[in-house]
């Protein structure tokens, strides 16, 4: 394939260049590195913002991957965030759809399902907690809007990605914050009890999911990413500190909005796409923090 990724230079962005191109497709990789990322960045990167691209620069890719993003829930709060995301992903759907090209496939997030009983369906419905959801959520209803416009045998298909974590995810996220204060012998902090859980999948298993998806001539209007199985903040900073050997525990205020539990549904992909990569999340946890003791410095900074 001839595929196009952008937010190339991010975490999920970025390890999926390099898996497609590592199994032999052509993928140009373009960020506007507006975000900053730990994660070295994939070769020949094309520094550029996605609301500059016009139809004709897409017109000879087969698969656009959509990936850009500034995906802090917190920092969605602050005026800009929520404007900024919505124009991206509007202006990246009327470009394609304007195009010659084959399929996009959009990324949205478990945050649209909000406070909901689990396992979480891709059929439930929107309910947003933060700008950063509501601006997922419109970008799938702008999605379905411009699907019946496409020509025969174009595609727009959507991702629900929930928590994917490894090595070089940015330190604010939880999994990387908790091990960045274990390693620097600092308490890991816990928001509130402790008791919200989270669906948690290794990035090495999110790209697998992705590669099955971009290998097949079907793209689902909307599919959840994720392990479909859930664990506490709590257990979770507990197995960090098994995985590490150290560290103490803390507690917080908690989070406004904090939503209390996200666990995919994972039915519909496993019908479609085959049986779930699941890499064990002790062992993946041990990895991550060898990794990052290694290549990080205790301040949470690339070495």
């Amino acid at each position: 394939m001839n595929l196009l990724i952008t937010g190339a230079a991010g975490f999920i962005g970025s390890a999926l260049t390099t898996a497609l191109r590592a199994a032999g497709h052509a993928v140009t990789a373009l960020d506007d590195l507006s975000v900053h990322s730990p994660r070295p960045r994939p070769e020949n990167l094309v520094e550029r913002d996605v609301r500059t691209l016009t139809p004709a620069d897409l017109d000879d890719f087969h698969t656009v991957v959509h990936l850009a993003a500034h995906k802090s829930v917190p920092a969605s709060f602050d005026p800009g965030g929520f404007e900024h995301n919505t124009a991206v992903d509007r202006h990246i759907l009327h470009t394609f759809a304007a195009s010659a090209a084959g399929r996009l496939l959009l990324a949205s997030s478990c945050e649209v399902y909000g406070e909901q009983r689990g396992p979480l369906a891709e059929t439930a419905p929107h309910r947003p907690r933060s700008p950063y959801a509501a601006g997922k959520a419109a970008t799938e209803h702008l999605a379905d809007i411009y699907r019946p416009r496409l020509g025969p045998g174009r595609q727009i298909g959507t991702v629900r990605f929930f928590n994917t974590y490894g090595p070089w995810e940015d330190p604010d996220a939880v999994v990387p914050a908790f091990i960045d204060a274990a390693l620097a012998d600092r308490p890991l902090m816990i928001e509130g009890t402790g008791t919200q859980a989270r669906d948690l999948t290794h990035i090495d298993d999110t790209v697998t999911m992705l590669g099955r998806i971009l290998d097949t001539d079907r793209l689902l209007p909307v599919v959840n990413i994720g392990s479909g199985q859930a664990i506490t903040v709590l257990e979770l900073a507990q197995a960090v500190i098994r995985a590490t050997g150290r560290g103490t525990l803390t507690h917080t205020h908690p989070r406004p909005n904090e939503i209390r539990s996200f666990t995919a549904d994972t039915s519909l992909f496993t019908a479609t796409y085959g049986p779930l990569p699941t890499r064990p999340l002790e062992g993946a946890l041990a990895d991550t923090a060898r990794t990052r003791a290694a290549a990080w410095t205790p301040a949470g900074a690339p070495r």
